[in-house]
């Protein structure tokens, strides 16, 4: 019987799963993390001249860790870092404004740099910048899709509206053709407070491809998440992709979450488990697009119907399971 209960007991305990609690991690705006080789890397916008990632064995241990600067820019106020492992390379999408510009933000263009080698943490060496002489707007929020074998750089724009755009590409740092229309604000959620389509991320799923996006404005509580489906053959052509009428993840006043968006992905240790990561504030009154902002996660689901279902963000400070597989 002894011997009984104590395999019950092992068993119980190696089973139990890590636990966490939201936020991850303070004053981490527009989060992006991977889980690669046993860690889990974590890089958020920091407002300077430097990009820093965390680095942690467990969704509990960003809490415990600093940033790391992994590159610094020749230019100022960097926004929206994603790394993305491309043909054993690691690539960093920001946006910055140069060295050469001054002024508001309008200065603001999309750049990409390449780590040393296959480790997340760098070094990382500038390649180039997204400027697209048809169209050399102010740029923000760089990410990278996968569609039919062939890449696309993702990314947002204001010229008269705040839109999205997707630029086909001959790699991760070689545009072959420039920005074409992706998306904007057209309904009435996407436009309380100012319109605005921003934070394009790429989402696969049983062979369909999504772009989760955030609307409405990051100035405010009603900051949320829209979905875009891929739905016929054309990636350049807006009308080849379903805007779905409702936003998928949004404030929730009784868990004292507000103003959720501007996401990213990732994969539990063990690949079983689809997280999101993403931004938000806990007070109604604490908002605006600065370091104010702290990085949160949760797992989430698909519906019958093959669409993701994020459910209610997390309350904070409520302790939850961890990724399968730490």
């Amino acid at each position: 019987m002894y011997k009984v209960l104590s395999c019950f007991f092992l068993f119980w305990v190696g089973s139990h799963a890590d636990q966490y609690t939201n936020p991850i991690a303070l004053k981490a705006p527009d989060p992006w993390m991977v889980y690669y080789n046993g860690s889990y890397y974590l890089v958020a916008t920091t407002w300077t001249n430097e990009i820093g990632i965390r680095k942690a064995s467990k969704l509990s241990g960003f809490k415990d860790v600093e940033n790391t600067v992994v590159h610094t820019i020749d230019g100022r106020v960097m926004w929206a870092p994603e790394i993305h492992l491309l043909d054993g390379r690691w690539y960093l999408f920001y946006t910055a404004c140069g060295s050469n510009t001054q002024g508001n933000t309008s200065c603001h263009r999309n750049h990409v740099a390449q780590s040393a080698s296959d480790d997340p943490m760098g070094p990382y060496t500038f390649l180039t910048d997204f400027v697209d002489e048809t169209l050399d707007v102010q740029e923000l929020d760089p990410s990278y899709i996968i569609i039919n074998g062939q890449q696309y750089l993702l990314g947002g724009y204001i010229s008269d509206a705040q839109n999205l755009y997707i630029r086909p590409m001959a790699n991760p740092y070689t545009p072959t053709g420039p920005k074409y229309f992706l998306s904007a604000a057209t309904y009435d959620w996407e436009k309380q407070t100012s319109s605005a389509n921003e934070g394009p991320e790429p989402l696969y799923h049983d062979g369909r491809v999504f772009v989760v996006y955030s609307a409405c404005s990051c100035n405010t509580a009603d900051y949320k998440l829209g979905l875009l489906e891929f739905v016929e053959t054309d990636p350049l052509n807006s009308t080849h992709w379903h805007k779905h009428p409702e936003p998928v993840f949004q404030r929730s006043d009784e868990n004292h979450v507000y103003g959720p968006g501007h996401n990213g992905f990732f994969k539990s240790p063990d690949g079983t488990e689809d997280w999101i990561v993403y931004h938000a504030n806990s007070e109604d009154t604490q908002y605006g697009c600065d370091m104010g902002r702290s990085s949160r996660a949760q797992k989430f689901t698909w519906g019958d119907d093959g669409l993701p279902v994020f459910g209610v963000p997390e309350a904070t400070d409520v302790s939850y399971d961890g990724p399968s597989g730490e």
